[in-house]
């Protein structure tokens, strides 16, 4: 028997039936389409303020985490060392952060918001945050907890394999 299971919203997806065996794909691309598009989004909304997403992310996660090591901030990101050099270059040029020889580790760096650092972040977050909301409101706020919900036990059974 060919099962087959109906997806609805408002997309152009909408109500289209995808056989069961093809639901496993269809969810990766929607993920990976809605992230892409979501991305996009945010990426022009930040560009208004001079930032890329990269630097939004690595401002956001040192605003809650000061003295991280370059290491420690590129497993943060899902990223290599190497990619968070070139972007941690960047900042440092437009005095956003700085490395600091961390005391325990002479090879290591701990990094840290500047003051200009703390002021984009300050500029950054609310209009992210906003930013972040317009892209949620066509879910109701229980959709976006089942949601969140979903996709957390997938990233958690996801963690065996990075």
């Amino acid at each position: 028997m060919n099962r087959m299971s109906k997806t609805s919203g408002t997309s152009k997806h909408l109500n289209v039936l995808v056989p069961e065996a093809q639901l496993p794909r269809e969810n990766w691309l929607a993920i990976a389409r809605v992230h892409s598009l979501m991305t996009k989004q945010l990426d022009r909304s930040l560009r208004d303020i001079d930032l890329t997403i990269s630097q939004f992310e690595v401002l956001m996660i040192l605003n809650s985490k000061a003295g991280l090591s370059q290491q420690d901030l590129a497993q943060c990101l899902l990223v290599t060392k190497g990619n968070v050099c070139t972007v941690l270059g960047r900042m440092e040029k437009n005095q956003w952060i700085i490395r600091q020889q961390d005391p325990h580790d002479g090879r290591a760096h701990c990094l840290h918001l500047t003051e200009k650092g703390c002021d984009m972040v300050k500029k950054a977050a609310p209009l992210a945050a906003k930013q972040v909301r317009l892209l949620m409101d066509s879910l109701t706020r229980e959709q976006q907890r089942v949601l969140y919900g979903l996709l957390d036990q997938l990233e958690g059974s996801l963690g065996h394999w990075i």
